[in-house]
């Protein structure tokens, strides 16, 4: 298996796969990559990034014990983006690319895109719904969600691409290092902002490629997936056209070096996370002379309050029998 190259001989390709959830069918879908990439005839790795998985996940991916597979995986779910730039950021491949883990992108596309690749020069190489050699079966209804992303991103990008978001692309190594240290977006726009920021330092030839998906096409995308697309988005035009922070001379770095940053911000999100349960427990026990003040006053209120209606009954009672006597006294 060519794969299975020493670790002292560097890789041609790197296969990103991030992964969610998919205990289930991780491995058999690791195993499907794996011998799919044994006819490209040269050395590669796979680099899993389990994502936060509360699954077995991680301990599924680890059954593919090979040399040329590295499983890495952290606590706290930080989204397909980040899960994409931790892999990148530790790869060694003169070519980059990545597919979802979830099976549903068949992987002797990989070998495909290679060849294209080496065929036109192109920096990036794009899997596309729309490519008419495409095999695509999926919902009519993300389908409609899917043209009108798609028409929004040439009004606001110009970009000439038709599809940005299906889960596999390959890119150059040279492109992968001069964009990644500037991409933001760690969720659902990742491949959004790897587009235009490429596009953005001169890496122009971008070539759309043909892609199978099959009849089970799972997805995540639901109404709050749709915000976050959209707010996402609009954040990366912001960057782009009014702040134009893909412009700042950012500092050169190798690319494996980026992998003490994403260790820092899985940390640092970590660290968020423990903050923010600290800080709602310390309001928590602020808050409870306060509700136990509100909790009696209330209490003693219910109690008062038959003795209350008593005394303004016989008020009235009495301001009434005072206005008879005063009205028989005329």
């Amino acid at each position: 298996m060519t794969g299975t190259a020493l670790p002292s001989v560097p890789p041609i390709l790197s296969i990103i796969v991030p992964t969610y959830c998919d205990g289930a069918r991780i491995y058999a879908n690791l195993v499907k990559l794996d011998r799919a990439l044994t006819v490209i005839g040269e050395p590669y790795e796979i680099i899993v990034v389990s994502d936060g998985n509360v699954d077995n996940t991680h301990d599924e991916a680890r059954r593919l014990d090979a040399p040329h597979v590295r499983v890495y995986h952290y606590a706290r779910n930080m989204g397909k983006g980040f899960a994409l730039r931790y892999g990148m950021a530790r790869s060694r491949g003169e070519i980059i690319t990545f597919i979802d883990g979830d099976g549903d992108i068949d992987p002797s596309l990989i070998a495909l895109y290679l060849r294209i690749a080496r065929k036109t020069g192109a920096d990036v190489v794009v899997g596309s719904k729309r490519h008419p050699d495409s095999q695509v079966v999926y919902p009519l209804l993300r389908r409609l969600y899917s043209a009108t992303y798609q028409a929004l991103l040439r009004i606001l990008f110009n970009l000439q691409v038709r599809d940005t978001q299906v889960g596999i692309k390959l890119f150059r190594r040279e492109v992968v290092a001069a964009v990644l240290p500037r991409i933001v977006v760690k969720r659902y726009a990742f491949d959004l902002e790897l587009l235009v920021v490429a596009r953005h330092l001169g890496f122009a030839r971008v070539v759309e490629a043909p892609v199978y998906i099959g009849q089970r096409f799972s997805s995540t995308i639901n109404r709050r997936a749709i915000i976050s697309i959209l707010w996402e988005t609009a954040a990366i035009f912001y960057r782009k056209n009014v702040l134009h922070y893909y412009d700042y001379r950012h500092v050169p770095v190798a690319l494996d070096a980026l992998s003490v940053v994403t260790e820092a911000e899985v940390a640092a999100a970590v660290g968020a996370d423990e903050q923010r349960i600290v800080h709602n427990v310390v309001l928590w026990l602020l808050g409870g002379p306060t509700r136990m003040i509100k909790n009696w006053h209330t209490s003693a209120r219910a109690r008062l309050q038959p003795i209350t209606d008593t005394i303004a009954s016989d008020r009235d009672g009495m301001d009434k029998s005072t206005e008879d006597r005063w009205r028989a006294s005329m």
